[in-house]
């Protein structure tokens, strides 16, 4: 047995590019039949990141384990590829082209001893095994411009990018340029409003962790940026929660740095932990053009988040706005000129009060300099309420809640 918040996660021995989160639910409804996941050296995970995963949703404190024993980070990476490709979510072909190269490189000796374990190792043919080399190979520096791309985007200096890929500062500036003219970064997402009610049809999957609790719609995040961005602008989530900024911030060419108060062991993404109440971290852009605030809504999230005092869900409702004010006053300085700061909220019931977060929350804003630019209505995307809940509402001549507010705040 191995305790889960144990296990060791080493993203550069892992052979995938993002998780599997349908198959991490399918495997929650399934611990007990799960097979052990396989580590190395007592906790270094080689095989079974989606089972581990659904343990961790679970909040199950340990797992069974299988130790290889004292393998050498090539060895991890090695067993971790055959035992992808034997059982469990298959490696995509993305996958397996992006590590073929990695392994040509790592195994080393007569190229036809290593195209047939690279063939043996990701389940292909030894001829696909020589296209995904040669396309390797021939797109390397593809490669290299992605990758120095991807840090861009992540808020890494040009210099720091220049010592990770291996190449001269100058010739990642000219990269960066290049990329950056892509005109898709300039083009208006297909949910583009028109209105302040947002409404969508069905919350778009692709973007952030599609389990994860209080997800905010890609699309909501899509429309923020195309009103308020421009492609290579900075934008800072403090609640990123699943991820979907990061997603959709990356895919319309701006720039991101995210964090939250509680990062999930094994996070993909580049996640910062941190408490924004505490102050705006050292390591994050001094400047944002975008800061996008999305904090549990109160009671609403109790101990849905986590079980921390300093999660807003835990808080009684004057701590809650005690800590909103040191959310604002550490963000309000670090607005860049003509930027924006955006919330989104949804009232809370309290017996027969309604509280009206999203007004209290940008009164208290005003008294950081921070005026309301505009509010925006964003229904739930699916009806909330069950059929029980609808017949209490009628029977006490209530109104049931079904939208969140979304409110845009400028420096005055």
């Amino acid at each position: 047995m191995l305790r889960t918040d144990e296990v060791q996660f080493v993203k550069e021995l892992y052979p995938r590019l993002r998780e599997d989160d349908a198959a991490i639910e399918r495997y929650r409804a399934a611990l007990d039949r799960l097979p052990p996941i396989v580590v190395a050296r007592g906790r270094v995970l080689v095989d079974g990141y989606h089972r581990w995963q659904a343990h961790i949703r679970e909040e199950q404190p340990a797992l069974l384990a299988e130790d290889l024993g004292n393998l050498t980070d090539v060895e991890i990476f090695k067993e971790s590829l055959r035992r992808n490709a034997s059982h469990g979510v298959q490696l995509v072909g993305k996958d397996k082209r992006n590590n073929a190269d990695r392994l040509y490189r790592l195994l080393g000796g007569d190229p036809d001893e290593r195209y047939q374990e690279i063939s043996d190792l990701l389940s292909v043919t030894v001829n696909t095994a020589k296209t995904y080399c040669r396309d390797a190979r021939r797109d390397e520096r593809a490669q290299q411009q992605a990758a120095a791309w991807d840090l861009w985007l992540d808020c890494w200096s040009e210099r720091a990018i220049a010592e990770c890929v291996g190449v001269p500062q100058s010739t990642i500036g000219d990269w960066l340029t290049e990329i950056g003219k892509n005109p898709d970064f300039g083009q208006p997402p297909a949910s583009r409003q028109h209105f302040d009610v947002w409404q969508f049809r069905q919350v778009d999957d692709d973007d952030g962790t599609a389990s994860y609790f209080g997800r905010m719609p890609g699309q909501v995040v899509e429309n923020l940026l195309w009103l308020y961005t421009e492609p290579g602008n900075v934008v800072v989530d403090p609640f990123v929660g699943g991820g979907t900024t990061i997603d959709v911030a990356k895919r319309m060419g701006r720039r991101i740095w995210a964090s939250d108060l509680t990062v999930r062991a094994g996070e993909l993404r580049p996640v910062h932990q941190h408490d924004m109440a505490t102050g705006w971290p050292a390591d994050a852009p001094r400047k944002a053009d975008l800061i996008l605030l999305d904090p549990p809504y109160w009671q609403q999230a109790a101990g849905r988040y986590s079980n921390e005092p300093a999660d807003f869900g835990n808080m009684p409702l004057a701590v809650f706005m005690d800590a909103w004010h040191d959310v604002l006053a550490a963000c309000g300085p670090h607005l860049a000129d003509g930027g924006h700061l955006a919330f989104i909220i949804s009232p809370s019931v309290d017996g027969d009060a309604v509280i009206d977060h999203a007004f209290e929350m940008a009164r208290a804003a005003a008294e950081h300099g921070l005026m309301v630019q505009r509010r925006i209505i964003v229904p739930y995307t699916t009806e909330q309420a069950t059929g029980q809940q609808v017949e209490w509402a009628r029977d006490k001549r209530q109104l049931l809640k079904l939208y969140r507010d979304l409110v845009i705040l400028a420096a005055v």
